[in-house]
């Protein structure tokens, strides 16, 4: 290597550089931005944005579930504010921001949120660490019904993601896999019996149920797969394998959170494209039936 390529090489493995990256990477902290952060951002998860010259984290209005109305609308924040003439605006600090929005069309529901930021000369931090009234954990029928049988499992997989615990949430959407890979692989097995290449797909699907290395499953898990459950060439059985095969000491609290509602979204996927299938076909059955 010569002298500027060495030099060139320490620069790009400089901590300024590196930081100089990770900043170009960080979106501005706008009103869009703090209305997404309350609306969907779990409890205790940190988001990181650039510094901008915003003298306040606070925002006019958010859009959440009014339980009068019985439907999403908009809160405001309808707290007086004072104009302070006269009166320096002070710069935004680290500490804590309340935030208190009510509902414009009944003026009784209300959310109350409390966040935390933190603050250094490139970048805020904020989370949230405390919501009134406590959100509902959605709980997805489909699944539930699914892993009727490992309940206790799913119930503490929701309640982690809810939370923000995204290793958690990750080792028992694994767990729930593996105690539910079977009853998954029937099922495709039953809905394959029909199509053309049933027995390849047959075979394909007995050796997912052997012990074998797991990338050696993922290769495998490719090809077993009728090609309506692939949409656009995407194989989610696939995708199953490959994140069970990272498993929960490689990555941190945000790549599990992601990858466990990539879990959860491939599952729903798969049993609803499955159980609907199924559903229909025997409905069609009884039809053609009917016309003897």
């Amino acid at each position: 290597m010569t002298k500027d390529d060495i030099h060139l090489q320490k620069i790009l493995e400089s901590k300024e550089f590196q930081d100089t990256m990770k900043l170009d990477k960080l979106s501005e902290l706008s009103n869009k931005e703090i209305k997404n952060f309350i609306e969907t951002t779990p409890l205790y998860t940190w988001k990181e944005f650039k510094k901008t010259n915003r003298t306040s984290l606070q925002i006019d209005e958010i859009d959440s579930f009014c339980k009068t109305c019985d439907q999403i609308r908009p809160f405001h924040d309808m707290r007086p504010r004072g104009s302070g003439a006269g009166m320096a605006i002070q710069p935004l600090s680290s500490g804590t921001t309340n935030f208190y929005f009510t509902c414009v069309s009944c003026k009784k529901e209300y959310l109350l949120c409390n966040v935390e930021q933190v603050i250094d000369n490139q970048t805020i931090k904020i989370q949230k660490f405390g919501e009134l009234p406590r959100k509902a954990i959605d709980r997805d029928k489909l699944l539930k019904k699914f892993f009727s049988n490992d309940s206790d499992n799913y119930e503490k997989a929701v309640v982690c993601l809810s939370h923000g615990y995204g290793v958690a949430a990750f080792a028992y959407f694994r767990r729930i896999i593996e105690n539910n890979i079977i009853k998954l692989l029937d099922m495709i097995q039953e809905d394959s019996s029909s199509l053309a290449n049933s027995q390849e797909i047959k075979e394909a699907l007995d050796n997912l149920r052997k012990e074998s290395p797991m990338s050696n499953k993922i290769e495998i898990a490719n090809n077993a797969l009728p090609e309506y459950l692939k949409p656009d060439g995407l194989n989610p059985l696939g995708r199953l394998y490959k994140i069970l095969s990272e498993g929960v000491h490689n990555l941190n609290d945000q790549e599990c959170l992601s990858r466990a509602n990539i879990v959860q979204e491939c599952l729903k996927f798969l049993i609803s494209e499955l159980s609907t299938r199924k559903t229909n076909s025997d409905r069609f059955k009884k039809l053609v039936g009917s016309l003897n």
